[in-house]
Protein backbone atom coordinates (compact mmCIF):
# COMPACT_ATOMS: atom_id res chain seq x y z
CA UNK A 1 0.00 0.00 0.00
CA UNK A 2 1.45 3.07 -0.98
CA UNK A 3 1.12 6.18 1.74
CA UNK A 4 1.33 9.76 -0.13
CA UNK A 5 2.04 12.67 1.72
CA UNK A 6 0.42 16.16 0.84
CA UNK A 7 2.35 19.03 1.70
CA UNK A 8 1.27 22.20 2.30
CA UNK A 9 3.20 25.07 1.18
CA UNK A 10 2.77 28.77 2.70
CA UNK A 11 3.94 31.65 0.84
CA UNK A 12 5.17 34.49 3.16
CA UNK A 13 6.00 38.44 2.09
CA UNK A 14 8.07 40.36 4.67
CA UNK A 15 8.18 43.98 4.19
CA UNK A 16 11.20 45.54 5.91
CA UNK A 17 10.48 49.06 7.23
CA UNK A 18 13.59 51.43 8.66
CA UNK A 19 13.34 52.85 11.92
CA UNK A 20 15.73 54.76 13.58
CA UNK A 21 16.32 54.59 17.21
CA UNK A 22 18.07 56.63 20.25
CA UNK A 23 18.81 54.90 22.95
CA UNK A 24 21.19 55.70 25.97
CA UNK A 25 24.01 53.32 25.57
CA UNK A 26 23.21 51.68 28.82
CA UNK A 27 19.76 50.33 27.63
CA UNK A 28 21.88 48.79 24.81
CA UNK A 29 24.60 47.22 26.59
CA UNK A 30 21.63 45.98 28.80
CA UNK A 31 19.90 44.84 25.72
CA UNK A 32 23.01 42.85 24.18
CA UNK A 33 23.53 40.88 27.45
CA UNK A 34 20.29 39.35 27.40
CA UNK A 35 21.24 37.64 23.87
CA UNK A 36 22.03 34.33 23.70
CA UNK A 37 26.14 33.77 23.69
CA UNK A 38 25.54 32.65 19.98
CA UNK A 39 23.84 35.98 18.96
CA UNK A 40 26.17 37.80 21.01
CA UNK A 41 29.14 36.43 18.36
CA UNK A 42 26.66 37.11 15.48
CA UNK A 43 26.52 40.69 16.63
CA UNK A 44 29.73 41.32 17.70
CA UNK A 45 31.47 40.31 14.21
CA UNK A 46 28.36 42.18 11.84
CA UNK A 47 29.78 45.46 13.94
CA UNK A 48 33.05 44.37 13.67
CA UNK A 49 32.66 44.03 9.29
CA UNK A 50 30.71 47.82 10.05
CA UNK A 51 34.07 49.62 11.42
CA UNK A 52 36.28 51.51 9.03
CA UNK A 53 39.93 51.03 9.09
CA UNK A 54 41.60 54.05 10.15
CA UNK A 55 44.23 54.94 8.80
CA UNK A 56 47.51 56.55 11.30
CA UNK A 57 49.99 58.69 9.18
CA UNK A 58 53.39 60.66 10.18
CA UNK A 59 53.99 63.78 8.12
CA UNK A 60 57.12 63.35 6.04
CA UNK A 61 59.57 65.37 8.34
CA UNK A 62 59.04 62.82 11.38
CA UNK A 63 60.26 60.23 9.37
CA UNK A 64 63.68 60.91 10.86
CA UNK A 65 62.47 60.73 14.11
CA UNK A 66 60.66 57.43 13.72
CA UNK A 67 63.93 55.73 12.44
CA UNK A 68 64.99 53.20 14.92
CA UNK A 69 62.05 53.52 17.17
CA UNK A 70 62.19 49.42 16.98
CA UNK A 71 65.54 47.55 16.42
CA UNK A 72 65.61 44.03 16.71
CA UNK A 73 68.96 43.75 15.15
CA UNK A 74 69.97 40.84 12.78
CA UNK A 75 70.26 40.64 8.71
CA UNK A 76 67.19 40.08 7.29
CA UNK A 77 68.79 39.18 3.87
CA UNK A 78 70.83 36.70 5.59
CA UNK A 79 67.63 35.26 7.44
CA UNK A 80 65.70 34.87 4.53
CA UNK A 81 68.53 33.45 2.51
CA UNK A 82 68.87 30.97 4.74
CA UNK A 83 64.99 29.79 5.14
CA UNK A 84 65.20 29.13 1.27
CA UNK A 85 68.60 27.58 1.53
CA UNK A 86 67.65 25.30 4.41
CA UNK A 87 70.95 26.37 6.61
CA UNK A 88 70.62 28.13 9.62
CA UNK A 89 71.89 31.35 7.97
CA UNK A 90 75.33 31.58 10.80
Amino acid sequence: MKVQRVIEREYVTSTAISVELELPEAKLIEAFRRLPSGRQSDLLNKLQRLRKPVLRTSPANRLYELTGVVSLGGDATLDTEALYDGSDGH
